[in-house]
C-alpha cells in the first residue's frame, strides 16, 4: 500500500508539475494574444490617422490647384492686358511719327511750292532726277525738249544721243 500511495503521490506530483506547465503556457498565450490584439488597435488607429491625414493633403492638393489655375488665369489676362496696352502705346507712337513725318512733308512741299511760285529752281533729289521738271503753265515747250535730253544725259551718263 505504501507503495501504492508513493505511486499515486509521484503521479499527483507529475500532474501538478504538468497542470503548472500547462497553466503557465496558457498564461503565456494569452498575454501574447492581448499584446497582439492591442499592437493590431495601435495599427488601426495608425491607419486611420494616415487615412484622415492623406484625405486632408488631397484636399489640400486639389485647392492648391484650383489657386495655381486661378493664379494662372488671372496672369495670363495681365500679360494679355499689358500687351494690348503695350500695342495701344506703339500705335500712339507710330501714328504720331507719321503725323509728324505728314507734317513735315506737308510743310516741305510747302516749302517747294514756295520756291517754285518764285521761279528759282527745284533742288536736286534723287526721286526728281527720274522724272522731268515741272513747267509752270505759261513757260514756252520749246526749251522742254532739250531739258529732257539734258536729263536723260543725267540718268544714263554712258549714252550718246543721235546726232
Amino acid at each position: 500500500m505504501q507503495e501504492m500511495l508513493e505511486q499515486v503521490r509521484e503521479e499527483m506530483e507529475e500532474l501538478n508539475s504538468s497542470w503548472d506547465f500547462w497553466e503557465d503556457r496558457a498564461l503565456d498565450s494569452e498575454y501574447l494574444i492581448q499584446y497582439l490584439r492591442s499592437a493590431v488597435e495601435e495599427w488601426k488607429q495608425k491607419a486611420v490617422s494616415s487615412n484622415d491625414k492623406a484625405n486632408e493633403l488631397q484636399a489640400q492638393v486639389f485647392m492648391l490647384k484650383e489657386e495655381i489655375y486661378s493664379l494662372r488665369k488671372e496672369q495670363n489676362l495681365e500679360a494679355a492686358r499689358a500687351a494690348t496696352a503695350q500695342n495701344k502705346s506703339e500705335k500712339l507712337v507710330l501714328v504720331y511719327h507719321m503725323k509728324e513725318n505728314q507734317q513735315q512733308a506737308n510743310s516741305n512741299s510747302t516749302k517747294q511750292k514756295e520756291v517754285l511760285s518764285e521761279g528759282r529752281r527745284k533742288t536736286y533729289t534723287p526721286s526728281s532726277a527720274l522724272l522731268p521738271p515741272r513747267r509752270s503753265p505759261f513757260q514756252e515747250i520749246g526749251n522742254l525738249a532739250l531739258m529732257l535730253r539734258q536729263n536723260s544725259k543725267a540718268i544714263f551718263p554712258l549714252h550718246c544721243p543721235d546726232p
